[in-house]
Parts: structure tokens; C-alpha cells; sequence
């Protein structure tokens, strides 16, 4: 049984469709990565995944329970946890508070807490380097190591990571991917939104998508060596 499958997901904002028909599995321990151009509907995906969308039709199912709909506290419980797109940081607290909020559900495990910060921080040890100062006087690249150890804090079973490279030096992209798979070895399922094709280099599975719908599935090195595929759909050169 994969520990994600979609079925038939179609969704949208008002009466604009966006997602299609939407089918896909991914399976435990994998890193599995979205690509598309704008507008492909790579976001409203892990939006639905994350219930801050609800679906109009098709099914979703995790861990072999059916999740189509659910309110996003009670996915985040369940494990699905969502790193949305720009960096959402709490600007005015410090990079501890941030973490410990994202951490908030299990407050009263102090020692599984303690020992889920100490794993993020050795992720980025940049974090602890400023473990007092305020998210919001932290680079972009720093900001978004936070969002990312934030979610970390709520211990997922799937990681949903939505465009980690986007404004980000080539340096930093880097360094960010190399952090999501090391995530992914120690034993999280990740799937990531993105359009940087750098990504293709640490996915198990990739997913290439256009106008809600899915066009090419396959391993990620099958697509870094597929140049029409990386020319028509990732802007990427041939």
C-alpha cells in the first residue's frame, strides 16, 4: 500500500478549474518531486494534500486511511505537514520561538521536543548560530531553513515542501536540497513543489505536470536525461 495516493483530484478557486482529473502514489521513505511551469498546478496540489484547499471531486488517501477533506489541524496530527511557498516565518519572534511553536501540538513531550530542535539544528546549524535573533532579520536563504526546520518541529510522516529553492543563490539551492535528502534518509517521506530541475538530482520519483493534469511520470534521472521533456515543461534547457 503507498503511503499517498491521489485519485481523480480536481479542484480550484471560485468556478476556475485548476486541477483535473489529478492521479498519483507516492511510497513510503521516497522523495518524490512536482515539476511544472506556472500555472501547472503544482501548487493547489500540496494545498489540497495540506486541507487548506478542499477538493471538488477524486480521493485522497494516506497511511490507508481516507483524508479527502480533512480540516489541516487534523492532518498535520495524522502527518501530513505542509512548508508553504515564501518563507512563512513569524518575523517578529526568534528562530527559538518559531521552532517551538511548530512544536506546539506536542508541548507536553518536552523530551521528544528537545530531541526533535536539536535534530533540525543539526540540519542547519545556522540556526543555532542565531538562536536568539528575529526571523525576520534572517537572510532569505536563513528564512527558509527555518520554515523548513519549523515543520520538521510537527514530526510528519510525509514533508510537503512547496518551491524551498525559490529566490535562493544556486549556493544555497544547493545546500537546501542536500538538507531534504539527508531529511529523507533519517526517514521522512518528502514531496516538493518546484521549477529549479536541480531538484531531479535527489528524487526518487518525479512528477511533471501541466494545466492540472500529469504528463510524464518517472525517475528523477530519467528526466534530467529527457531534454524535450526538461524544454517543454521545465523551462530548462535542452
Amino acid at each position: 500500500m503507498s503511503l499517498l495516493e491521489v485519485q481523480e483530484l480536481s479542484a480550484g478557486y471560485g468556478s476556475l478549474p485548476v486541477l483535473q482529473g489529478l492521479s498519483f502514489k507516492i511510497e513510503e521513505g521516497e522523495t518524490a518531486v512536482l515539476l511544472g511551469l506556472n500555472g501547472a498546478g503544482k501548487t493547489t496540489t500540496v494545498l489540497c494534500l495540506a486541507g487548506l484547499i478542499k477538493p471538488w471531486g477524486g480521493k485522497i488517501t494516506f497511511d490507508g486511511k481516507n483524508v479527502t477533506g480533512w480540516d489541516p489541524r487534523k492532518l498535520v496530527a495524522e502527518g501530513i505537514v505542509l512548508v508553504p511557498e515564501g518563507r512563512h516565518v513569524f518575523p517578529e519572534l526568534t528562530i527559538a520561538q518559531n521552532l517551538r511553536i511548530g512544536a506546539w501540538p506536542y508541548r507536553r513531550d518536552r523530551k521528544h521536543t528537545r530531541a526533535i530542535v536539536e535534530q533540525a539544528v543539526e540540519y542547519f546549524p545556522r540556526l543555532q548560530e542565531r538562536w536568539t535573533q528575529l526571523a525576520g532579520t534572517l537572510s532569505g536563504g536563513e528564512q527558509q531553513m527555518l520554515a523548513i526546520a519549523r515543520g520538521l518541529m510537527a514530526r510528519p510522516k510525509i514533508l510537503l515542501i512547496d518551491e524551498s529553492s525559490l529566490g535562493l543563490s544556486p549556493k544555497l539551492t544547493k545546500t537546501v536540497f542536500e538538507v531534504v535528502q539527508k531529511i529523507n534518509s533519517d526517514g521522512t517521506t518528502v514531496l516538493m513543489v518546484e521549477q529549479n530541475a536541480g531538484v531531479l538530482k535527489i528524487a526518487d520519483r518525479a512528477f511533471v505536470m501541466e494545466k492540472g493534469t500529469l504528463v510524464y511520470e518517472g525517475q528523477g534521472g530519467e528526466i534530467l536525461d529527457h531534454a524535450e521533456i526538461r524544454e517543454a515543461y521545465l523551462g530548462a534547457p535542452a
